[in-house]
């Protein structure tokens, strides 16, 4: 038995424990923080400060309290989150067959509604003339949209890259219908969001947080994964638990380093500060 636990490939008894062993990690990484002196408010402004630009009048506001990210990035991290945890949820991230056309341009254009929007913004910033008034709804609303493709591209990659034996026969997205399950899905977390309910303000605050650690850390594993002898090897959820760990650390890593480079680009420099 214990030459079978040692062996390339877990057991279904050490899949579980690796598994609980790098869901500890996480659990204890987020105790940390929450536990760390500071309110709510300001330790995720700080923590996300390096991902987000955080102007408060692009921003949406629950309870009087402005969200640690923008309305444009809270709506793509919600939308990549969202559709990570539906490809999940519905056992897609073993399936690497290239997503039909209509599904790859229905993700182009949400891409391209985001593009149109930021443009569109820019554009009153520069006090030229716009298409449209901008507003925070439209921003949260073409984020999720581009979130969503965030998210399927990850998914897409992650079972590509992972997997000795992945489901060839079976795209992570088989059609742009099924995509108005996240849609759906981040639609309503974002209605939540402007409900402006004060009960809500540290939920929305903190699951920003794990949204942005959960997307980077997919895309560690990813990265770490085509760079090392473990691509195209794992058989099992068990097998990944060693690039897992690593890829959560640098994650965890990435967004901290970033905030700490822009608080010193702040110092040094006389930027403006976080708000």
């Amino acid at each position: 038995m214990s030459q079978l636990i040692r062996g390339p490939y877990a057991t279904t008894r050490s899949v579980h424990r690796r598994l609980v062993f790098v869901s500890g990690v996480a659990v204890m990484v987020l105790v940390i923080f929450m536990i760390a002196p500071g309110n709510i408010a300001s330790k995720t402004h700080m923590a996300l400060h390096g991902l987000c630009a955080q102007r408060p009048s692009h921003s949406l506001q629950i309870g009087g309290s402005t969200l640690p990210m923008d309305a444009r990035m809270t709506g793509i991290y919600l939308g990549a989150a969202a559709t990570l945890t539906w490809l999940i949820a519905t056992r897609r991230l073993r399936s690497s067959q290239i997503p039909s056309v209509s599904v790859l341009a229905m993700l182009a254009l949400f891409v391209l509604v985001l593009a149109i929007d930021g443009f569109n913004a820019l554009l009153v910033d520069l006090l030229f003339p716009t298409l449209y008034e901008p507003s925070n709804i439209l921003r949260l609303a073409t984020g999720v949209l581009a979130g969503t493709s965030l998210g399927v591209a990850l998914g897409h990659l992650f079972a590509s890259s992972m997997w000795a034996r992945s489901d060839r026969g079976r795209a992570v997205v088989e059609g742009p219908g099924e995509l108005l399950a996240p849609v759906g899905l981040s639609a309503v977390i974002g209605a939540l969001a402007l409900w402006d309910l004060p009960l809500l303000y540290a939920p929305f605050a903190i699951s920003l947080l794990l949204a942005a650690i959960g997307v980077f850390w997919v895309l560690w594993m990813i990265v770490l994964t085509l760079f090392s002898v473990r691509a195209w090897s794992c058989r099992t959820w068990g097998d990944l638990w060693p690039v897992a760990l690593s890829s959560f650390c640098g994650a965890v890593a990435t967004v901290s380093a970033l905030a700490l480079i822009r608080l010193a680009a702040e110092q040094l420099f006389g930027l403006p500060g976080f708000t």
